[in-house]
């Protein structure tokens, strides 16, 4: 499989309507449902055996090994984690300039 093509994903009008941490989410996990539903329920079923989790409640590590399951490339985990709100340690904020 290849990357998942992130770019499309944020120019669709229905992400740009996604105003909060969980629509972000239901919207990513929709599109990788949309792309492979056997994979993603299969490592949903690995990390949240009983419930599937809200995605406002989906940490960083989580987000990664969803991802990295859906064949996202480092750059879209990193990107997803940062939408999610949920940078990990290893990949600080940029700088800011001082202003």
């Amino acid at each position: 499989m290849m990357a998942l093509g992130l770019d499309a994903w944020w120019e669709d009008s229905t992400y740009r309507q996604c105003y909060t941490v969980n629509m972000r989410g239901d919207f990513i996990l929709l599109k990788l449902q949309e792309r492979d539903p056997d994979q993603l329920r299969t490592v949903l079923g690995r990390l949240y055996r009983d419930l599937e989790p809200l995605p406002e409640d989906i940490t960083a590590a989580a987000w990664h090994t969803i991802l990295t399951a859906m064949s996202a490339t480092p750059e879209e985990i990193v990107a997803v984690q940062e939408r999610m709100g949920c940078r990990p340690p290893d990949h600080p904020p940029p700088a800011t300039r001082p202003t």
